[in-house]
């Protein structure tokens, strides 16, 4: 369950590499299904809950979204 005021990771897509390591502050809830986070450098993002790793499911460390190349 994602609380408010703890900290999480992103989940990570598969086949792309991703160094980042940052972790994403919860400052509020905008809906059922959607975070607002705060960086460490006080920068705000705004989330999906299924793209933070659940600390409940440490091993669910990869998102669902696929991503597709058109070319």
């Amino acid at each position: 369950m994602i609380e408010l005021g703890k900290k999480y990771k992103l989940k990570k897509i598969r086949g792309f590499k991703n160094s980042d390591n940052e972790y994403y502050k919860v400052i509020g809830f905008y809906n059922f299904n959607t975070v607002i986070c705060e960086s460490a450098h006080e920068e705000r993002f705004v989330f999906m809950k299924e793209f933070l790793i659940d600390p409940q499911k440490p091993d669910e460390i990869y998102s669902d979204l696929i991503l597709k190349r058109n070319e």
